[in-house]
């Protein structure tokens, strides 16, 4: 129910035509995330419904990645993509505030 709820106000017409840059923007980041994580996934042998979980967690973090496994069955995978999608936000936190150092020094 979290998640229809927040979802509900988000109109994709409205998104398009008031920020078409923003959308293609997030549209090529999660494309090339998808891409990446897929060929990753593959190259190191990973299950379907890992790489799947490993792309929601991502993009949606690791709450919404344990929905889905839950609501897809995969219960032995919730403890692992709560785990890793919590390090992905700690580690892109890190990595974040490197970036912005790094580009307050160019500027």
């Amino acid at each position: 129910m979290f998640f229809v709820v927040i979802g509900i106000p988000a109109s994709i017409e409205f998104i398009i035509s008031n920020a078409p840059l923003l959308f293609l923007f997030v549209f090529i980041i999660a494309m090339m995330n998808l891409l990446l994580t897929l060929g990753f996934g593959k190259l190191f042998k990973f299950s379907l419904e890992e790489i799947i979980l490993a792309c929601n967690a991502n993009i949606g973090g690791p709450t919404t990645a344990a929905a889905l496994a839950i609501s897809r069955g995969w219960i032995g995978l919730i403890g692992p993509i709560m785990v890793i999608g919590t390090v992905g936000y700690v580690i892109g936190n890190h990595i974040g505030t490197i970036v912005y150092f790094v580009v307050t020094e160019i500027l």
